[in-house]
């Protein structure tokens, strides 16, 4: 499956938050924990490979589940005429039981830790016409709240992506996001920018 996405800066929280409430699905609140691996190689003009895993905690009403995920994950920004840029990954996820373990054998490999994020997440759902959306409302430790609105698909040509982009700015447009506040970085150049920064 393809992730096709977009996230923007949210700057009214609790605003927020109602504009969901009267189109989506709450579903649970989460916290993702992530760890960025790179193993230098030269790879589709890149020159590493990266890698992440995540440890997860999320809470229903009925329980709290913690997991642990490895992922790798090759990204494509796609940019409109507006010169508003989409994701459109293909993800690889998989759970894994030992995250210490995961990490040991990375270590060994050659892989080396790069980055640490940290996200308090609210997940809500809504039907749309290009499929299940999902909408996280995301508190980024160091970058502050956004929101990241995604459909998998299992197509990724032109047509397909341009249909579920639009339908991205809808659900945008519900959540009462100006397109303006759309970010094109991913979390990681941001995190990395404010690092240099400081």
């Amino acid at each position: 499956m393809t992730e096709i996405e977009l996230k923007a800066h949210v700057f009214n929280r609790e605003k927020l938050i109602e504009n969901l409430n009267s189109f989506a699905k709450y579903e649970k609140t989460v916290t993702k924990d992530d760890t960025y691996f790179h193993l230098e190689k030269k790879s589709a003009g890149k020159n590493y490979i990266s890698a992440r895993i995540r440890r997860q905690t999320e809470k229903t009403e009925n329980r709290t589940k913690t997991s642990n995920f490895l992922t790798y994950k090759k990204k494509e920004l796609k940019t409109d005429s507006k010169g508003i840029s989409i994701e459109v990954n293909d993800e690889k996820e998989t759970e894994i039981s030992n995250a210490e373990a995961v990490e040991i054998l990375f270590d060994d490999i050659g892989f080396v830790p790069v980055l640490k994020k940290h996200k308090e997440v609210m997940i809500f759902s809504a039907k749309t016409a290009q499929g299940n959306a999902n909408l996280e409302l995301c508190n980024v430790q160091k970058l502050g709240d956004f929101i990241e609105i995604e459909i998998l698909s299992a197509k990724n040509d032109p047509e397909t992506v341009e249909k579920i982009q639009s339908e991205l700015k809808i659900l945008l447009s519900k959540c009462g996001i100006p397109e303006k506040n759309i970010e094109n970085r991913y979390y990681s150049e941001m995190l990395k920018e404010l690092e240099n920064h400081s």
